[in-house]
C-alpha cells in the first residue's frame, strides 16, 4: 500500500509519500543477521540525495533488520522539522510537519527498507530538515534514528 500525505502551511507544501510496500535501496550495507542483536536493528537512515535546493525533494531511507527467527510487526513514528543554523523556531516559508505513523511487518531474519520523500517548499528559508524515526513494538521502544537533509541556499554552494 502506498500512502501520500500533503501537509500545507502558509501556502507551502511538503509531500510525504511512502508505505509498507514502498521499498527502496538500503542506504548502507546490512550487517549479517548473525551479528544482529535484540529484536530490530537499524542498519542505516539517510537522505538520498543528501542535499537539495528549495523546491527540490529527497527520500529519507530507513533500513532495519529483524534479528529474530520470527516475523515481527513494529510501529514507526516519523517526525520532521525544518530548522536554521542562524535562528530558533521554524524558518519562514517552511511548514510544520505532522508525525507520520506506520506499521511494518518484517519477515524473520531479513533486512527491509522504507522510504519517505520530503519536498522542500520553494519559499522555505531553512538550512536543514531533520527527520527522526522511532521504532517500537507493543509500546516498547526498540530503536531511534535521525537523518539530516541539507538545504542549499544557492546553486553555487
Amino acid at each position: 500500500m502506498l500512502r501520500s500525505i500533503c501537509v500545507t502551511a502558509a501556502g507551502a507544501a511538503v509531500l510525504l509519500t511512502g508505505g509498507g510496500s514502498a521499498w527502496a535501496a538500503a542506504p548502507s550495507p546490512a550487517p549479517s543477521v548473525s551479528a544482529c542483536s535484540g529484536v530490530i536493528e537499524v542498519d542505516g537512515f539517510a537522505f538520498t540525495p543528501a542535499a537539495v535546493l528549495p523546491g527540490g525533494d529527497s527520500s529519507a531511507v530507513l533500513a532495519v533488520t529483524n534479528c529474530t527467527a520470527q516475523a515481527q510487526t513494529v510501529s514507526e513514528q516519523w517526525t520532521g522539522r525544518f530548522s536554521s543554523l542562524t535562528g530558533t523556531g521554524i524558518p519562514a516559508g517552511c511548514p510544520v510537519i505532522d508525525p507520520l505513523p506506520r506499521s511494518q511487518a518484517l519477515p524473520a531474519h531479513t533486512e527491509e527498507t522504507t522510504a519517505t520523500t520530503y519536498t522542500v517548499p520553494a519559499g522555505c528559508t531553512a538550512d536543514r530538515l531533520t527527520v527522526t524515526v522511532q521504532l517500537s513494538q507493543d509500546g516498547t521502544p526498540l530503536a531511534t534514528a535521525s537523518a539530516v537533509l541539507t538545504i542549499n541556499r544557492s546553486t553555487t554552494g
